[in-house]
């Protein structure tokens, strides 16, 4: 008997939301209800990028002579000590 399943197709795979009950195998069809719309692409303004700073020339002199440390492992042992403080 046949059964209707919703399911997602992506990248040539076809993933169905649950599995049909009694079918281990069985030809199917598959209709696309909706595609998603194509991505409108612009032409790049090269002019635009070479005059545009970029994220790494806005930071150059603010970076430049900081003492960063162990960043990583001060935030890390702060967020630690946050429950042991709490519960004091």
């Amino acid at each position: 008997m046949p059964q209707t399943v919703e399911a997602l197709y992506h990248d040539g795979i076809v993933e169905l939301k649950r599995k049909p009950a009694g079918i281990r195998r069985a030809k199917a069809l598959v209709i696309f209800l909706d595609a998603d719309e194509a991505e409108e692409r612009h032409a790049v303004d090269l002019e635009k990028v070479r005059t545009r700073k970029s994220a790494v020339d806005r930071w150059i002199g603010v970076i430049e002579g900081a003492e960063l440390g162990d960043w990583k492992a001060e935030r890390r042992a702060a967020i630690e000590r946050k429950p042991r403080e709490s519960a004091h």
